[in-house]
């Protein structure tokens, strides 16, 4: 097995060795977070960028998904009114 040398902040190390579990190695740590599915308000947190970026995205992932929900909620009526044609 190869191993791999990273370099983080201080910063960085505290909130990684804070996510370890007790027994838990640095690796098996990686390898657990690795595995888990990304969640958006886990991202914002860890991107680096000016608040009014951060605030812009997250208006966008607002919008397109209410956006999503009209376009099912039409689909849905569409479906429904082509079924009741069909009955």
């Amino acid at each position: 097995m190869s191993i791999k040398t990273i370099t983080v902040t201080e910063e960085a190390y505290e909130v990684i060795k804070g996510m370890k579990q007790e027994e838990e190695s640095f690796s098996e740590l990686f390898k657990r977070i690795g595995k888990q599915p990304a969640r958006i308000k886990d991202i914002f947190g860890a991107m680096k960028q000016e608040s009014k970026e951060a605030e812009a995205l997250k208006k966008r992932i607002k919008s397109m998904k209410e956006e999503s929900r009209k376009d099912m909620g039409e689909r849905m009526n569409e479906i429904r009114s082509r079924l009741k044609r069909n009955n």
